[in-house]
């Protein structure tokens, strides 16, 4: 992790050398933790890098300058880092990760480098630092987009209802079979009611129904840390 002294701490510390003994060593009761991290999660279905907004919050006690160096990890490790000050970027910054690089699923937020800086002021100039790793930790996912579509064919009685399940996989810089746990629902009223759960294989689950009349069917199924749920178009036969 990069540790950078900041200029105003040289230049202070020269004011220290000006002002003689009229600077104390004794150190203020200066403290600066980082209580949160967090950022909004991204969905991806190219294989462009994407932006996104890291959050961070704080509690601080006789502090005048403050740095946090967040660091930003994939699936792969180290991704990138996120940059907080006093003087710009005091809660969010903009980071940008490369998903066909760092991998779909869950990233994390920290540990942090943490500087604050306390000066004092005239006749005493107490200065003071803090120069340390702070552990807190927060995380966020990077999914890829999920697709589903469903066809029907009747024969006689019986509807088969074929279900086509993707997902985008930016390591493959392209769309993929996926084999989520898919569900296969009829409208109800106003209501979808689910008829079966299936595992699908390579990407497709069949389901078959014996009915007289016309229903409208549906297929869905629910997002994981690294792919987003979807719903197919409704069809009715």
């Amino acid at each position: 992790m990069k540790f950078i002294r900041r200029v105003l701490v040289s230049a202070f510390a020269a004011l220290a050398l000006v002002a003689g003994p009229a600077f104390s060593a004794e150190a203020a009761s200066i403290s600066f933790d980082v209580t949160k991290l967090s950022a909004d999660n991204l969905v991806v279905s190219n294989t462009n890098c994407k932006s996104t907004n890291v959050y961070m919050k704080h509690k601080k006690s006789v502090v005048e300058d403050w740095y946090v160096d967040t660091e930003v990890h994939g699936r792969y490790g180290p991704s990138t880092d996120a940059f907080f000050n006093s003087h710009g970027s005091t809660k969010k910054d903009r980071i940008q990760v490369c998903p066909s690089w760092d991998g779909l699923g869950k990233y994390t937020l920290g540990p942090s480098e943490v500087a604050a800086y306390h000066y004092g002021s005239y006749p005493s100039y107490k200065y003071s630092e803090v120069e340390r790793a702070d552990y807190t930790k927060g995380s966020f996912y990077v999914r890829g987009k999920a697709y589903a579509s469903l066809s029907t064919k009747r024969s006689g009685k019986t509807v088969t209802l074929t279900s086509t399940s993707k997902v985008y996989n930016p390591g493959k810089y392209g769309k993929v079979n996926y084999n989520p746990k898919v569900k296969f629902q009829v409208k109800s009223g106003s209501k979808w009611k689910t008829l079966k759960t299936v595992k699908p294989k390579k990407g497709k689950a069949t389901y078959k129904i014996k009915t007289k009349t016309k229903k409208t069917y549906r297929v869905t199924f629910s997002q994981v840390s690294w792919a987003t749920g979807a719903t197919s178009k409704s069809v009715k036969r």
